[in-house]
């Protein structure tokens, strides 16, 4: 969204009509009028005008314009984990929450496992490392490095680490019905 987008939104949001805030900021409507449609620019002391006018700090003008970007990196020391430090099974999230898609790094010692039961969308999981014993419901399926399995995450499922190695497990789940 531009400056004059979001400049137009707030006056619109407090019921303001361009005379006044005209009349509060100092500036001409005619001028407002055209910076709304983004035809002309504006110095930092107008817009420092009309941020005291509506009460608000410059900064909010450009606000979310981080969340703009075409990507987003997560680097690997900023992995929120997800489980214990100690925990047989680590869990990292690698995806910035409150998306429509979770994703984790799963690293699991011989042996252990996890179970579960939600009805949060669909997942789909690709076994980057090791073997796992993976059963849905009543159906059980023996996966290896470089298998793939999507399901409906809205039966019970459990999974233990078969090998002997440690598993890592790259996990997507397609969030639905978020609130």
């Amino acid at each position: 969204m531009s400056l004059g987008q979001k400049i137009g939104r707030l006056r619109q949001e407090r019921g303001l009509t361009l005379q006044e805030v005209s009349e509060g900021s100092g500036l001409t409507p005619s001028f407002l009028s055209r910076l709304e449609r983004d035809k002309v620019n504006i110095s930092v002391a107008n817009l420092r005008k009309l941020a005291q006018f509506f009460s608000i700090q410059m900064t909010h003008f450009f606000e979310g314009e981080d969340s703009q970007q075409i990507g987003q990196t997560v680097r690997p020391h900023e992995r929120v984990r997800l489980s214990l430090d100690d925990a047989p099974v680590q869990v990292f999230s690698l995806l910035p929450p409150n998306g429509d898609l979770e994703a984790r790094l799963i690293e699991a010692i011989p042996g252990s496992g996890q179970q579960g039961f939600s009805s949060r969308g669909g997942q789909m999981l690709l076994v980057l490392e090791g073997s796992l014993r993976y059963q849905l419901g009543d159906e059980e399926y023996e996966l290896h490095s470089g298998d793939t399995l999507f399901y409906r995450d809205d039966v019970a499922h459990s999974w233990v680490n078969s090998g002997t190695q440690q598993a890592k497990v790259l996990t997507i789940s397609v969030l639905s019905g978020r609130e």
